[in-house]
């Protein structure tokens, strides 16, 4: 089982007498880098859960200059650029007061009393003698009690309405500025750099083949300058190359030119 795909950003690599180098800081298709180094997957020697432990000469330690490595007298400069992130998070905006209040006002009211009234009337009845134990001549005050309703005040409260206190959240679009920096590099004095190497490269692998450097160097360039474009940026050469296929219009010739093409993109990337 290949290890070294276990490799996550944040370990500890360790070099030559088990040295440390520092951690993993970025992870790419065929390595990572470390302290400002690049390492291929190809030099480690284990991973364990302690670390990372490379073999070789890719256990040197590197440096912390943005020079990521020399191959054939060429210097490797890593290009970088920075993104913005957005997040989002709560927090308080503000708060709704609500108050309430008690205001007094005079109200009247209607209501129906009732009341006994006294009526004195005198009426002549037929002669009869007194009855018995009726004293007729008898004097004294008759008092008749005269009954009725009084009004009587009183109050009570009742709920006659409600507020309704609802939140409900909503969302807008927002815009967010910030500066940014990005590097740039002009292809061309890279590749410049590179051309030795490209023509050494030639001679050792293609001269056999009765092609000369001149013929192949189009090819070694297009890659290279691929492998810098924007739109092919964190692809691999496969992923990428119904493109480039296109672009050079070769037709059936392709697979002749595609490994000067694909050299050239590897070169580009650091491999």
């Amino acid at each position: 089982m290949d290890r070294s795909m276990d490799i996550r950003e944040g370990m500890r690599v360790y070099g030559e007498n088990d040295r440390a180098l520092g951690t993993v800081e970025r992870l790419h298709g065929d390595g990572f880098h470390v302290a400002g180094r690049h390492y291929r997957r190809d030099q480690v020697a284990r991973v364990t859960r302690d670390g990372i432990y490379l073999r070789g000469a890719g256990a040197t330690e590197g440096t912390a200059r943005s020079t990521t490595g020399q191959a054939g007298g060429e210097t490797r400069v890593p290009v970088a650029e920075e993104r913005l992130t957005v997040g989002k998070r709560e927090r308080e905006l503000g708060e709704v007061d609500i108050r309430k209040t008690v205001t007094e006002e005079e109200r009247t009211a209607d209501v129906t009393l009732r009341r006994d009234e006294v009526r004195v009337e005198e009426v002549d009845v037929a002669e009869r003698p007194p009855r018995a134990g009726e004293d007729v001549f008898d004097e004294g005050t008759i008092r008749v009690p005269v009954r009725g309703e009084e009004a009587v005040v009183g109050k009570e409260a009742i709920v006659t309405g409600e507020v309704v206190i609802d939140k409900e959240s909503t969302t807008r679009q927002e815009q967010v500025r910030g500066t940014v920096r990005k590097q740039h590099v002009d292809v061309e004095q890279a590749y410049r750099e590179a051309r030795g190497g490209f023509e050494r490269l030639h001679g050792q692998a293609r001269a056999s083949q009765g092609r000369t450097f001149e013929q192949a160097e189009p090819h070694y360039r297009s890659g290279f300058t691929a492998a810098h474009d924007e739109r092919y940026a964190g692809r691999e050469f496969e992923d990428a190359e119904p493109e480039l296929r296109q672009t050079h219009g070769a037709g059936d010739n392709w697979e002749q030119l595609r490994q000067e093409v694909r050299e050239g993109w590897n070169r580009a990337r650091g491999r």
